[in-house]
């Protein structure tokens, strides 16, 4: 099973409405890839998930984090990773080598052009789905 960090955009655009991330998604509660997430990643997903700006639903939140915390593996990044133009983004990476991923999957043009990192492809998510399916 290909083990996967997934940005936390992945999921906001999930609840917003795009497809291909609610495929991700669905994916994810169907066990069809691994999950890998850190607390750093964990933390940035609720703080921005209850950003006003998004009126999503307590239930909706809670649903999202519930199905992460169940199905993710939880890895510590034990090592500081300073590459991206967006210092934020970092841990995404960081959380990709602990985790010994596959795959990040983001639509954040400042990973997305890295292209890859120490041999983890960074693509988006119809790249994914291309992949996965």
């Amino acid at each position: 099973m290909k083990k996967i960090v997934v940005d936390t955009n992945i999921f906001i655009s999930a609840l917003l409405g795009s497809k291909s991330c609610q495929q991700i998604y669905e994916f994810l509660k169907e066990d069809k890839f691994q999950l890998v997430i850190s607390e750093n990643l964990v933390t940035e997903l609720k703080s921005t998930l209850i950003l006003a700006k998004f009126e999503f639903t307590k239930e909706e939140i809670d649903e999202l984090i519930e199905h992460v915390l169940r199905k993710a593996q939880k890895v510590e990044s034990t090592v500081k990773i300073d590459i991206c133009r967006d210092p934020k983004d970092n841990i995404i990476i960081e959380c990709a080598i602990a985790g010994k991923a596959d795959f990040i999957v983001t639509g954040d043009e400042d990973l997305l052009t890295l292209k890859s990192f120490r041999k983890i492809p960074i693509i988006t998510p119809k790249k994914f789905l291309e992949i996965i399916s």
